[in-house]
This record gives structure tokens, sequence and C-alpha cells, in this order.
């Protein structure tokens, strides 16, 4: 009998040890699947068949996604592209239409279409930016522009929209020189003067101010238009996200244009917010950091 509860401590003194042996083999392991931190750096190294077995099973599984993510990520480059070379061959035919549009005999009709047709071509413009947001900063050159030849630049780009809605602009204090991607910031400053437009009363106006900061300059654009509500103002760079004046508006919005707005605020390093009073006024804010700053993004 007491030879028998010997062996049977010794048995269990066995599993308990190899249970706490196990335990610690696979203990980092588990941790890391608990945080959902990078596997590899917790991977066993053991020789055992079941050591063995699971740095197989994670391998494969590895393997397999990272097949799948160069599928998905050759796919998007094919679309981007075919994305990019539709809109450059659409805006032949849309100029064309402008030009045309300059022989009709109707004044009014004329101006309508004109009209219409600056509608296009910014929305073709929407398309190009917005499909190759998540790529884009491959193409971003950060360099020195003048703040007032950019956004003058940005108002011409609009000018017949500008003048059909009755908007008047207003340029002061913007000789200053920031670091940015004239390209990105362009699609921006577009994607702005745009809503100020949509959103404008019957006769707007949009004010463009700057200041120069200890680390950089602040760029303000401001419209005197239909504002926002109080409660939608932190959610104005939500993807998808309308707010109540955007859904009570004949031109709906798609609560897109705001969200690829902060995204290439955020990946040129600069920053963005919106202050607004509904019914009154609505302002932009965009920080441009001096060169210093920019170079130290990463730390």
């Amino acid at each position: 009998m007491y030879l028998d509860f010997l062996v049977l401590f010794i048995i269990v003194v066995f599993f308990v040890m190899d249970y706490i042996n196990f335990r610690n083999i696979y203990k980092n392991l588990y941790n890391c699947l608990e945080n959902s931190d990078e596997i590899d750096s917790h991977l066993i190294d053991g020789q055992s068949f079941e050591e063995i077995l699971i740095r197989a099973i994670i391998e494969n599984l590895k393997t397999k996604s990272n097949n799948d993510i160069e599928i998905y990520r050759q796919s998007l480059k094919e679309l981007d592209e075919y994305i990019a070379k539709w809109v450059h061959e659409i805006k032949i035919p849309i100029s064309s239409l402008s030009i045309i549009t300059d022989r009709l005999s109707s004044i009014e009709d004329s101006i309508d279409i004109k009209n219409q047709v600056a509608k296009i071509n910014f929305l073709v413009n929407s398309i190009l930016y917005s499909s190759r947001s998540n790529t884009m900063f491959e193409d971003v050159f950060i360099n020195k522009f003048n703040l007032e030849k950019l956004i003058k630049m940005s108002i011409k780009n609009n000018s017949f929209l500008l003048i059909k809605n009755n908007i008047e602009v207003s340029l002061n204090k913007l000789d200053y020189d920031v670091y940015t991607d004239s390209k990105c910031m362009s699609y921006i400053l577009d994607q702005i003067i745009n809503n100020a437009i949509k959103y404008s009363k019957e006769i707007g106006k949009i004010e463009f101010d700057s200041k120069k900061l200890e680390n950089g300059v602040v760029l303000s654009i401001k419209d005197f238009g239909i504002g926002i509500n109080e409660e939608d103002i932190a959610r104005v760079f939500d993807k998808g996200f309308t707010g109540t004046n955007g859904r009570n508006q004949l031109y709906k919005s798609t609560g897109m244009g705001l969200y690829f707005v902060k995204k290439m605020i955020d990946n040129l390093g600069h920053d963005i917010e919106v202050c607004s009073e509904n019914g009154i006024y609505t302002i932009f804010n965009i920080y441009f950091y001096d060169i210093s700053d920019y170079l130290n993004l990463d730390n």
C-alpha cells in the first residue's frame, strides 16, 4: 500500500514537472498571441515533435498570408494604374466639351454646361487622388513652396465655380514659404474650396489668412456658409460621415472628401483642425512645420 502511494506520488510529481516545463516553453508564445504582438521573436526553438510541428504550422500560415498580401498589393497597383490611365483619357473629352460650349449661341446654356463640366473635372481629380491615397506617399516630394502661389493656383482651378456661385475670395498675409508636396496640397485646397462653394449661402465668401508660428506657419481658410453642427465637428474627418448639414443639401455629400484630406495631411506630416458655428462660418486651420520638425516626425 505504501509502495502504491509512493509510485502515485512520483507519477504526480512527474506530471506537475512536465506541465510546468510545458507552460514555460509556450508561455511567451501564448502571451504573444494574447497581445497580438509580432510572433517571430517568440517562436519556440526546441526540437521536440510538438515544437517542430508548431513552428511548421506557423511558417506555413505566414507564407500563405504573405502570398495573399502580395496578390492583393498587385491587384491594388493594377487598379491604381487603370484609374490613373482612365482619368488622363477622360480629361481629353472633358476639355473638348468645355471648348465646344463656347460655340453655343445661348450664353445661359453655355454657362450651365460649363458649370457641370467644372464639377465633373473636380470629381475626376478626386477619383484619381482618392484611389492613390494609400500609395501616394511613395510619390511625395517635400519642397519649399510659396503659400500664396499654392492658394492662387487652387483658386484658379476652381475659378469658374467660384464665379458661378458668387463667391468672394479674400487673400490676407499669405507671403510665407512652407514645406509640402504641391500636388497633394493642391488636392487638399481644392477639396476645402469645393466644400465652401457647396455649402455657401446665396452670396458667399472665402477668406485665406496665415500666421507665422514658432515652428512653422498656420493657414486659415474661413468660409461664411451654413457651418457645421457642434456635435458633428469631431467627426467631420471620419470616413463616410456626412453630418446633418451634409444630408440636408441638394448636393448630397459622400463624406469621403475630408476623410482623404485628413489622410493626406497625416502623410505629409502636417496637422489640420476645424472649428465652426452653425449657420455662420467654418474655419479650417492647416499647420505647416519647419523642415527640421518635418525630418524629426518619427522621433
